[in-house]
């Protein structure tokens, strides 16, 4: 079940966010300026501070409401999922697909240029609203005998590795991406068993 806090905003701090967001996840953070966001969502300088202290606090904001968004779409896909394989298929089916680009380029971005509270804030999110469901199937499936011999945190990291280096930003011939050949289940029969041969 997730604990996860939703973040409300009004219509014009959500254009606000909807706006940075796309902005940053397209060019970074400090290619972004408070113009340029202004100018997109068509709105003036005093409105954006009104809502956002400053671009610091906007981009906390964006990535607390991405994590928020991604642990949503993480439990939905869980249900109805029994096997640690079918569990583990349907995270990498999100993680591998979502909208916004991978969270490797929003992690960059946080370590190079968010200071240290600002940093706790979202590693404390990314713990609880990402991991924390990774960690919840390795435990269970630890606790089943599905997996064995790892503690169910450096296993939900180490998942998050593997999907994590095929994400998939629109669709591409596989002649044209090698990464488009690998399913979602076969990224996750990759992390479970390796590429040797079963039994080895």
């Amino acid at each position: 079940m997730s604990q996860t806090t939703e973040i409300t905003y009004s219509p014009t701090a959500a254009k606000i966010l909807c706006t940075a967001r796309r902005l940053f996840m397209q060019r970074g953070y400090r290619a972004v300026s408070v113009n340029d966001i202004v100018q997109a969502a068509e709105i003036t300088k005093p409105t954006l501070y009104y809502h956002f202290a400053d671009k610091e606090e906007l981009f906390v904001q964006m990535a607390l409401h991405m994590l928020a968004e991604l642990r949503v779409r993480m439990d939905t896909a869980l249900e109805g999922k029994h096997t640690t394989r079918e569990r583990l298929s349907a995270l990498a089916e999100v993680t591998t697909t979502a909208d916004d680009g991978d969270t490797r380029m929003m992690r960059h971005e946080i370590r190079e240029h968010l200071g240290p509270e600002q940093q706790e804030r979202i590693k404390q999110a990314f713990h609880r609203e990402m991991l924390a469901p990774l960690r919840e199937v390795m435990r269970a499936g630890l606790a089943a005998g599905e997996l064995v011999g790892h503690d169910p945190e450096l296993l939900a990291w180490l998942f998050l590795a593997v999907i994590e280096g095929f994400h998939r930003q629109g669709a591409a011939a596989p002649g044209d991406d090698p990464i488009a050949h690998f399913s979602n289940e076969m990224l996750t029969d990759l992390f479970l068993y390796g590429v040797a041969p079963r039994g080895n």
